[in-house]
């Protein structure tokens, strides 16, 4: 199995797949979706980012 961290492709790593189905067991390998959706905020928290920032600024959210 190739393994990108973080998204990076360029530091792309190899793993045995024993090895992966047991750190995925133990939760300490989340799948790409699952590292996504954590990176997410939650309903009704504040995101965002600039433009978002900007936004509320000017009066628009």
């Amino acid at each position: 199995m190739l393994l990108f961290p973080e998204g990076d492709s360029t530091r792309r790593r190899h793993a045995h797949t024993r090895c992966v189905m047991s750190a995925r067991r133990a939760g300490r390998l989340p799948t790409r979706d699952e590292w996504l959706k954590a990176q997410r905020p939650a309903a009704g928290e504040a995101g965002g980012g600039s433009v978002r920032r900007l936004l509320r600024r000017l009066g628009f959210g």
